[in-house]
């Protein structure tokens, strides 16, 4: 079975369950008991029932691809499949742990924190105000020497190696991979909140799938029974139905247990109590594969933060080893003061002033700051060479998680379009044979059980398609995304 050239989308909405016990209920039990000992009543009684479409668990329909052939998220007042305004959405989901996640929170703290360094690491050294007396006699006398002068001055350190342009362009690079920094946090929350939610989505599905197959198991022991109690059917078969009931029972523990826990991580995540009520969760929908796992690859050199920060480090490193070589460049010192004088016997004296340029003579300092230098090239090439295994670890990833993805959705188009279809006609096929009494009443509760089985396998399907598409999500999604929700 090919995928279509432009794309597969997999639609996953309202799954109907197996409602074969609706139909069931609405027979009165007082007149199965009567008329259960009748073969023909009870075979069109099955028959109809059997003869109920059961939908299926996935649609998979051709579709254009998204921007980069991952989930897509919509809203609006009632849904693509006629949600009701007040089920729990996934973007809505996305939405309130980007924004209320003390994780996210703190992130944005040490992101304000990088930016705030930005301006100070460019900024000039403050010029130094000097104020004081020159040439002034023991005996304190102002007026006894011509030189005696009171002075003020101001002297500035002049960067003229362009050390801090270069600091300036090393901080704003470091702010930037600051930046990616919260925006991997944001992606990693998103992507725990959507697996949370398909988790407990599917749960939810399941354990209400659970709950029409138990009925549809009481209404099989009643008939058993009933068949018992006329000698046409045998103790085996009230006690087999009756263990397949309690294995079911056994079952629906377990699932409230993991709906439960579900639930608490989902409200964990949304920053929320664990034991806050959720209301219904919407299906979740409308996933776009592409055909080859070139546009994830495009798309997660694109926007996969944690390779932008790396980038983002080396180039920081890059102009803070600059910086330190240009350190080693004298420093220039540039001085200038006014002396007042006062007048003495002979008369008023002239003010003076002076000007001064001082070179320091980096002996010391030069060593020190060409081993700071080799230290950010050391780190720079530390930085490049993580940044281009991880890139190989990413396409590696993208690669398996596409491969995934396509077998998946043909594996879940085969339950829907074949397996399904024939767990049905078998059914029909053993319950005409139960009828004739060819076939037993086991060999129909097995396959009976085997289009729940066959259902819920579907369910695990679409629920490990939909977190392997979340997990390609992390490396593919641009954060600006879910902020724009």
């Amino acid at each position: 079975m090919r995928l279509p050239s432009n794309g597969t989308r997999i639609a996953l909405g309202h799954i109907s369950e197996w409602n074969v016990v609706m139909y069931v209920q609405r027979f009165n039990r007082d007149w199965i008991r009567r008329n259960i000992m009748r073969p023909k009543v009870l075979a069109s009684v099955i028959v109809a029932l059997i003869s109920i479409p059961i939908a299926s668990s996935a649609q998979v329909t051709s579709g254009t691809l998204g921007s980069y052939g991952t989930l897509q998220v919509t809203s609006g007042p009632t849904g693509a499949y006629g949600i009701p305004t007040d089920t729990l959405r996934l973007g809505q989901v996305i939405k309130e742990v980007i924004q209320h996640n003390d994780r996210v929170a703190a992130a944005r703290f040490m992101e304000q924190s990088s930016r705030a360094k930005v301006g100070p690491a460019g900024a000039w050294d403050d010029p130094m105000l000097m104020l004081g007396v020159v040439n002034l006699p023991t005996s304190l006398d102002f007026k006894m020497d011509d030189m005696t002068m009171k002075m003020v001055g101001l002297t500035q350190r002049i960067p003229y190696a362009g050390e801090k342009g270069l600091l300036s362009k090393a901080a704003r690079s470091e702010a930037v991979a600051s930046t990616e920094e919260r925006r991997a946090m944001e992606l990693e929350l998103a992507t725990a909140a959507q697996l949370a939610y398909f988790d407990l989505c599917y749960q939810e599905k399941n354990l209400e799938a659970l709950g029409r197959q138990r009925e549809l198991m009481k209404q099989l022991v009643s008939s058993a029974t009933a068949k018992l109690r006329v000698d046409q059917a045998g103790q085996d078969e009230v006690l087999a139905a009756q263990a397949d009931l309690w294995r079911l029972e056994s079952m629906i523990l377990s699932a409230e247990a993991e709906v439960t826990s579900a639930s608490s991580t989902l409200n964990s995540l949304r920053g929320l109590d664990a034991k806050t009520p959720l209301p219904p969760l919407a299906s979740p929908y409308d996933f776009v594969i592409p055909d080859q796992p070139d546009q994830w690859l495009a798309a997660a050199r694109k926007n996969y933060p944690p390779l932008k920060k790396l980038e983002n480090l080396s180039e920081s490193y890059k102009f803070s080893a600059a910086a330190s070589r240009r350190m080693r460049w004298p420093m220039l010192d540039l001085s200038a003061n006014y002396g007042l004088r006062e007048a003495g016997p002979m008369g008023p004296r002239d003010n003076m002033i002076g000007i001064q340029a001082a070179l320091s003579l980096p002996i010391f300092a030069g060593r020190q700051q060409r081993q700071m230098a080799l230290s950010m090239q050391a780190m720079q090439k530390s930085t490049e060479a993580e940044s281009a295994q991880l890139w190989r670890e990413t396409q590696a990833t993208l690669v398996t998680l596409h491969d995934r993805v396509q077998r998946l959705s043909k594996s879940l188009r085969l339950y829907r379009e074949e397996i399904i279809p024939a767990s049905e006609d078998t059914y029909r096929s053993a319950l005409a044979g139960y009828v004739n009494n060819r076939t037993s009443f086991i060999a129909l509760l097995t396959y009976a059980g085997a289009i729940y089985r066959d259902r819920i396998t579907a369910f695990q399907l679409a629920n490990e398609l939909a977190r392997t598409l979340a997990e390609a999500g992390r490396y593919t999604t641009d954060p600006a995304v879910w902020s724009q929700q």
